[in-house]
Formats: structure tokens, sequence, C-alpha cells
């Protein structure tokens, strides 16, 4: 007897008050339902064969307290970034590879990549807040430079929709990489997502595009997000993986 192989994992959300449970489904040959919470925060549940589901959505309802209680302790238990000093050889980052801080007298403003090195030169005084303000600058500028090169990349996949393009924006966000409004076409792009690696920059890039068509996180939003970009998953874990890098 040859027995059935577990369903793959597929992307699931179900919504607790003003929460959304986002989790990763998998049918096996079990007896009972299983949660899991990862340190990342990333939900696996593990429900037996012959279940739907709709009931195990019902059962992820039941479970969103455990789920984002153990949520909260792991965003809780991990180190905190400490505040940036703009100063020699700090660490700062783009496209998810590490520079070091070079702060060097210049009589003209410039900011630039020099092999390992994030080099800001302008007149002296030197202080923080003046080379906080033109780092701020630079990333801004490469930011819309990069998410503009990034909606080349992952703009073909959407040329069956006949959708026309759409309007990139650069803002600073506090909680949220990216945002989109489909009425408008327009998608905002965190500023700090310049930072991160450009797998990551086109995972977020392709889910706001993915809400022109589908404005929730429904099943089909997932079903629509994994042909597109069938390795999805691996660019979150990354960028989950990459977040304090601002």
């Amino acid at each position: 007897m040859i027995l059935p192989k577990p369903a793959a994992s597929s992307p699931q959300l179900v919504r607790y008050g003003p929460h959304e449970v986002a989790y990763h489904l998998e049918f096996r040959r079990r007896r009972s339902i299983g949660f899991r919470v990862l340190a990342t925060g990333a939900v696996h549940v593990a429900a037996p064969l012959g279940t739907t589901a709709a009931w195990v959505a019902e059962q992820v309802l039941r479970k969103a307290p455990w789920i984002l209680k153990h949520q909260a302790r792991f965003r809780a238990a991990r180190p905190a970034t400490p505040a940036r000093q703009y100063l020699n050889g700090e660490t700062q980052y783009f496209l998810g590879q590490a520079y070091a801080l070079l702060i060097t007298e210049a009589p003209q403003v410039a900011v630039q990549l020099l092999d390992s090195q994030l080099v800001v030169a302008y007149p002296a005084p030197h202080a923080p807040e003046r080379t906080a303000a033109l780092l701020a600058g630079w990333y801004r500028q490469q930011a819309a430079a990069q998410f503009a090169r990034a909606l080349a990349r992952v703009w073909p996949r959407f040329a069956e929709f006949g959708l026309p393009l759409p309007q990139l924006f650069v803002r600073q966000m506090q909680t949220r990489w990216g945002s989109c409004t489909p009425t408008t076409g327009r998608i905002r792009l965190n500023v700090d997502l310049v930072r991160t690696a450009e797998a990551c920059i086109d995972y977020v890039l392709v889910h706001e595009c993915c809400h022109l068509l589908v404005p929730d996180h429904s099943a089909r939003f997932y079903a629509l997000q994994t042909r597109l970009l069938p390795n999805w998953q691996q660019a979150r874990a990354l960028l989950a993986s990459q977040h304090r890098l601002h």
C-alpha cells in the first residue's frame, strides 16, 4: 500500500480581532492538529489528513491567543537594535551588504560606496546630525533608483493581466515594508527596504503588485503570489533575517 504524501505547505490567513494570523498549513497522517511558532514569528500548522482548510481555520482562531502570546515573547527576546551614532566605523547596509561608515572632510558634499566603505564627505565641522541627514538623502535617492529597477524586473510577470504600470513612492515607514492602493495604482515602499537584498525588494514589490489584483490576504491572493513568485517564502524569511539592517 502506498501512503499518500502530505500536502505541500501553503500560506493561509485568519483575522482575530485587529490581528491577522498568517500560518503555513500541511496535511499529514496524524491524529490531532499541531501548532508551532518559530523564533521568526512564523506559524506552522500540521493537520490530520481528511480534515478541511475551513476546519483548520477554526482551530487557528481558537489558538490565536496562544499564537499571539508566543509571537510577542519571541519579539521581546530579540536583541534591541542599538541607536545609530553616525560615527566612523559604524556599519551601514545597502542591498543586503555591510559597509563601514567613513566620514571625511571635503570641499563638496558627496556620498558614495567605495569598496567596503560608505563614504560621507562634506566640509567641516562634522556632526552626527549632518551625517545622518546626508545619509538619509542618499538612501532615499538610491531607494528610488533601486525600486524602479526592481519594478522593471518583476512587472513582466503581471503582463497577462493588462494592468497599467503602478506608480512607486518612497516613504519612511515604521511598521511595514510597503503598502498599495489598488484604486489608484499607487505603491509605497519603505526607504529602508533598500538596505536589504534585491530578493527582498522583489518579494515586497511582487506582494504589493498582487494587491492590485486581490486587495486582501485571502487564499486567492497567496495562490497568485505563489504563481508569480514561487520562492516568496524563502524571500520573506530572508527579509525577516535582515529586518534589523536599518
